[in-house]
């Protein structure tokens, strides 16, 4: 399947659950279900900057496209002062191999920045399993004073039967419990018991009546429980046939028994040990109880005080997503517009603007120039923020270049950029490259020389490489002293643009990352095979290793560890038609390129070597137009046009003085093509329907060549082993 359509049909599916979701009444002011913004294994970037929709793959410039969570953290870190990055190689998953170091999942950017283990969440959703460690009951209970050993144990063999097993509370081993103390533990887990059961009225009753009790971890926890007890109790009945979380069910008096036990626990511990998660589980009660403006002025003033150093913003910026944005965070209807009413709360209304511009099928949605000089009084203390919003707005509705780069101006000369900063300039490179500013390539390389290493750099790097392709100067960016450190970039390069002189400079070029270097090598035999450079095939075959790759598969070069380009020395040649090896083969399409036998071999080649459905990276999408700014998006300098087996087929069958033997397997090949599908298998892959449809040959037309086998050929192999069309 061609990589943009996995991307396309990713993107279809998402469109459908989010639309399912807001059929809810999704809304700022009710409640959003939960949908994650994020990468998955199906994530390939778009390689250019910005992106104008939701894109899987984030980037170090705040913009539309980027996980919500991506925008938050950076304005949060656009806020703290400045701190030097913990590595300047991001950390990915098996899955983003593809994303190079210009690139950003939200959970890559996460383990980049905070590699070690999360700390457990003290303002989670409560809907974790009964059956865990006793944690802080053991060491409450270890603490105590005048509980007997034998009690201690029974009490612990007990809680960890609570919520998982039935308890006996008459058995022998509460039986076994008689100290003051104890019997308090007992009676707390007894209306534990009942609280992960469901039964909130025996769990109110027994932690009430332990409020006073003389162990004071016990008090104190019995009186933080009606908490919990309100907040499962309001959800409780709030799911769906389908597992979906439904607003309207919420039980309102049980919120209110959430937000009056908040009140109470931190009247009597206003230090204590949950007074954090008490304060935390306040916006909670906002959040369940629709109380949106209250809510976001809460995260406003977290936002403006939590550091982006530290990964309680990333705590801070994901507990947002969910109950701020919801599952708008993918798709961007004309929602939150409470958020332009409150006021004061400019940072969080700049994520839900940035939502607001991406595309979709609703123009009325977007975000107006209006719109946006509505909200200019919110912005008052922020005015790079709101400029880089007007001038981000202007630039994603494709108005003109140099009203976008007054709104931003020159500061590409700094030692050091933050993200909200580094992003105005970003912004303004791409204003330039729109207006075809001369000085473009001038300014992306000065401003390579402030930004970080981790995400910004290699980012710049994309804007001065697309600039450099554009300008046919691929030679600066495959040079010994490159600025474009980045591999991957050139990668996207090596694929699709570049010509054999650089493939074969790069493939030898033994100061160059391993992987790079095989990119080249099988773009450069891969092309020569199939555009008809086959003498430069056979000089360029000596370029494999002895060792190389022949089992990693072709679906993806860039994602994959290792290029198989050990397929063009040790593939396969035949199955039954007898083919020498591929090299012989393209040495005789190298003096007699019309050789009938040698081009069937050829198709063999590909055939059996899984090369049908292959495709080296392409800048364009399923069924798009081509982008100018995209990276790899500009002509082809490999001469050439691909061969398909097809094509191979369709010529022998054509030509009526080719040998009876080499026609009747093209025709049975050409039959073949269509199995089991009954579309083409052997024309290459297909970047839209219109192109698919295209290639296909009619049933009609695989009728007459079957019959024509069966007729003419009927004592060939051929004829023989096949039994119908398709």
């Amino acid at each position: 399947m061609p990589r943009r359509l996995s991307k396309l049909m990713k993107h279809m599916r998402e469109r459908a659950v989010f639309k399912a979701a807001s059929g809810a009444g999704l809304a700022f002011f009710g409640l959003a279900g939960v949908a994650w913004a994020c990468a998955d294994s199906s994530c390939y970037p778009e390689w250019r900057l910005g992106a104008a929709d939701y894109d899987c793959a984030g980037q170090a410039m705040i913009n539309p496209g980027n996980d919500t969570r991506i925008n938050l953290l950076l304005l949060m870190q656009s806020i703290s002062a400045p701190a030097v990055a913990p590595s300047a190689t991001a950390r990915k998953t098996a899955d983003e191999a593809q994303f190079g170091q210009t690139f950003m999942s939200w959970q890559g950017l996460r383990a980049t920045l905070w590699p070690q283990a999360a700390a457990p969440d003290t303002n989670a959703d409560y809907s974790e399993p009964a059956c865990l460690p006793p944690n802080d009951f053991a060491a409450a209970l270890s603490a105590e004073s005048g509980i007997p050993v034998a009690e201690r144990d029974a009490i612990l063999a007990i809680r960890a039967k609570v919520g998982c097993e039935t308890v006996t509370w008459d058995g022998a081993e509460a039986g076994a419990i008689s100290s003051a103390k104890s019997r308090e533990y007992l009676a707390y887990l007894k209306a534990a018991d009942a609280f992960y059961a469901g039964d909130w009225a025996t769990a109110r009753s027994g932690f009430a009546a332990l409020t006073s009790a003389k162990s004071s971890w016990v008090a104190e926890t019995a009186r933080y429980m009606p908490i919990r007890i309100g907040l499962r109790a309001a959800v409780a009945d709030a799911t769906g046939e389908y597992g979906d979380f439904e607003p309207g069910k919420v039980n309102s008096a049980a919120i209110a028994e959430a937000r009056n036990g908040i009140a109470a626990y931190l009247k009597a511990w206003p230090n204590g040990r949950y007074a954090d998660s008490a304060k935390g589980l306040t916006r909670r009660v906002l959040w369940l109880e629709g109380s949106g403006i209250e809510l976001a002025r809460i995260y406003e003033r977290m936002v403006t005080t939590t550091s982006g150093q530290d990964e309680a913003a990333a705590n801070l910026a994901e507990e947002i997503d969910i109950r701020v944005f919801g599952a708008n965070a993918y798709d961007s209807p004309k929602a939150l517009p409470a958020l332009s009413r409150t006021g004061d709360t400019p940072l969080l209304l700049a994520v839900a603007d940035l939502m607001q511009m991406r595309g979709g099928d609703d123009a009325s949605a977007k975000l107006s120039a209006n719109d946006l000089a509505a909200q200019a009084a919110q912005f008052a203390r922020h005015p790079e923020l709101y400029s880089f919003l007007q001038a981000s707005r202007a630039w994603y509705a494709g108005e003109d270049a140099k009203a976008i780069m007054a709104m931003i101006p020159d500061d590409a000369r700094q030692a050091s950029y933050k993200p909200l900063a580094f992003s105005r300039q970003t912004l303004r490179g791409m204003a330039l490259a729109r207006a075809r500013d001369p000085n473009e390539a001038g300014f992306w390389r000065d401003l390579l020389k402030g930004a970080s290493p981790l995400y910004q750099r290699p980012l710049a790097e994309l804007g001065l490489a697309t600039r450099w392709e554009r300008d046919g100067r691929l030679d600066r960016i495959f040079a010994a002293d490159t600025p474009i450190k980045d591999a991957t970039t050139r990668e996207v390069l090596l694929q699709t643009v570049a010509p054999p002189a650089i493939l074969r400079s790069v493939a030898s070029d033994a100061t160059r990352p391993a992987h790079e270097r095989d990119i080249a090598r099988f773009t450069l035999l891969y092309k020569g095979l199939s555009r008809g450079a086959y003498r430069d095939f056979t000089r360029d075959i000596a370029m494999v290793p002895a060792g190389a790759d022949t089992e990693s598969g072709l679906y993806n070069l860039i994602r994959q560890t290792d290029a198989p380009v050990g397929l063009f020395a040790k593939g396969r040649w035949t199955d039954g038609f007898a083919c020498p090896s591929i090299t012989e083969t393209a040495a005789t399409l190298a003096r007699t390129p019309a050789d009938r036998t040698a081009l069937l071999c050829l198709g063999d080649f590909w055939r059996l070597n899984g090369f049908d459905n292959f495709s080296l990276f392409s800048s364009q999408g399923y069924g798009d137009t081509p982008r100018n700014d995209t990276l790899g998006s500009g002509p082809d300098a490999f001469p050439g046009k691909p061969l398909y087996r097809d094509a191979i087929y369709r010529a022998i069958i054509a030509d009526r003085q080719a040998p009876a033997d080499v026609r009747a397997y093209a025709l049975f090949r050409a039959v073949r093509c269509y199995a089991p599908s009954g579309y083409n298998g052997c024309s290459g892959p297909f970047r839209s329907t219109a192109e698919m449809e295209k290639a296909q040959a009619s049933p009609e037309q695989r009728k007459a060549w079957f019959n024509e086998l069966k007729t003419a050929y009927p004592n060939s192999r051929w004829a023989k082993a096949l039994r119908f069309y398709w």
